[in-house]
């Protein structure tokens, strides 16, 4: 039987058809904002992988966020693939029309990903082929979700090209 892939799925997204290619036979810890959600979402990852836990981390910020990738790695024993896939909402297509907390969350949803790679890295450097998979979120697009996307876009391209010589690939979904 092939070895499954210990991945962390941070703020882990309600519905998780858009990742289940991603996270199939898979060991997953995962992060959520709630207890109610929590117990939802591992029964649903256990339909499609094999959830090993998880913990509420309702916030993104390094305050949150480094506590849950420690507890990701010791429950793992390492993490092998990062797959961020924050559910966000973009409300409104005209400029005038957007609504700020969505802006809001977009910038914070930016910061988390920057925290979580600062903090997963040294988890995932020099182990077998580490990968840090960002999902670009699909639905509604407008400003906002173009600001993202861009966003990701350029981190993902300028984190691999600095982290490949370390064997650590970063892409996009």
């Amino acid at each position: 039987m092939p070895k499954k892939r210990k991945i962390f799925l941070p703020f882990a997204p309600s519905c998780l058809a858009e990742i289940s290619e991603l996270i199939m036979e898979g060991e997953v810890y995962y992060t959520c904002a709630d207890t109610e959600t929590a117990a939802g979402l591992e029964r649903r990852l256990n339909e499609i992988a094999c959830c090993t836990g998880g913990c509420v981390t309702a916030e993104m910020t390094l305050e949150a966020i480094a506590p849950s990738v420690v507890s990701c790695a010791e429950s793992l024993g390492a993490i092998e693939m990062l797959v961020y896939a924050p559910e966000l909402t973009a409300r409104g297509e005209l400029f005038l029309d957007l609504v700020e907390e969505d802006f809001t969350e977009h910038t914070a949803a930016l910061n988390g990903l920057f925290m979580l790679c600062k903090c997963a890295l040294p988890y995932m450097m020099g182990g077998e082929s580490p990968e840090i998979v960002i999902v670009r979120p699909r639905g509604q697009k407008n400003l906002t979700s173009d600001m993202y996307g861009a966003a990701v876009s350029a981190i993902a391209e300028s984190m691999n090209n600095e982290l490949a010589e370390y064997g650590v690939r970063v892409r996009l979904s």
